[in-house]
């Protein structure tokens, strides 16, 4: 009788995933992965403040903040064993304010070109017209680059604010970095952005 093959276990790699929320450090490539796909996401904007206006008695919702930008990269790594990569995840804006830059590549042993995701800007206050803002910018990936989503407009047509940027989806189904929602009128605070993340992905 002749052997028998497994052809389903026995010593092949198994994926490895790390997913980073907050923070920064370093990922140590591991032996045996072949290939490193690294996405990163940038914090999204806060949403803008609800305002009233009593002299024309007329309600201005606030602009919802812009989501992060979204960059990815695939690389070959069967030769690069133990070699290491930094990031940075970038925090999510409070309301009113700016979220803040993801990267990676930023330092370690591994020779690449560093990805970034520029910061989303913060909704505008109900006061000065509610416009949703900017989404963040992206470079640095060998596969993806995408700004993120322009965040709602508030204002008069509404006083309960702008909706928040929508974040990028990656792979494995997975987002990061939406914008906050706008702060609905009179005085309400819009929400905070989310924070970005980072994701490394060892097959």
């Amino acid at each position: 009788m002749g052997a028998i093959i497994n052809v389903f276990g026995g010593g092949g790699f198994s994926p490895v995933t790390n997913n980073f929320t907050s923070g920064s450090g370093t990922v140590s490539i591991p032996s045996g992965a072949t290939t490193m796909v690294i996405e990163i996401w940038g914090g999204g904007g806060g949403g803008g403040q609800g305002f009233f206006d009593s002299g024309l008695s007329i309600s201005f919702g606030g602009g919802g903040g812009g989501a992060g930008g979204y960059s990815k990269s695939s690389f070959t790594v069967s030769s690069n064993a133990g070699q290491t990569i930094g990031y940075v995840v970038g925090a999510g804006g409070t309301a009113g304010n700016n979220g803040a830059t993801s990267s990676a590549g930023v330092t370690g042993t591994y020779s690449m070109t560093n990805m970034t995701t520029t910061a989303a800007s913060a909704g505008v206050p109900g006061s000065s017209a509610g416009a949703g803002g900017a989404g963040g910018g992206a470079s640095g990936g060998n596969v993806a680059n995408t700004t993120g989503s322009t965040g709602g407009n508030g204002g008069v047509v509404n006083p309960s604010g702008g909706a928040g940027g929508t974040a990028t989806v990656g792979d494995l189904s997975a987002s990061a970095g939406a914008g906050g929602a706008g702060g609905a009128a009179p005085s309400s605070s819009g929400s905070p952005g989310s924070a970005g993340r980072v994701r490394f992905r060892f097959t």
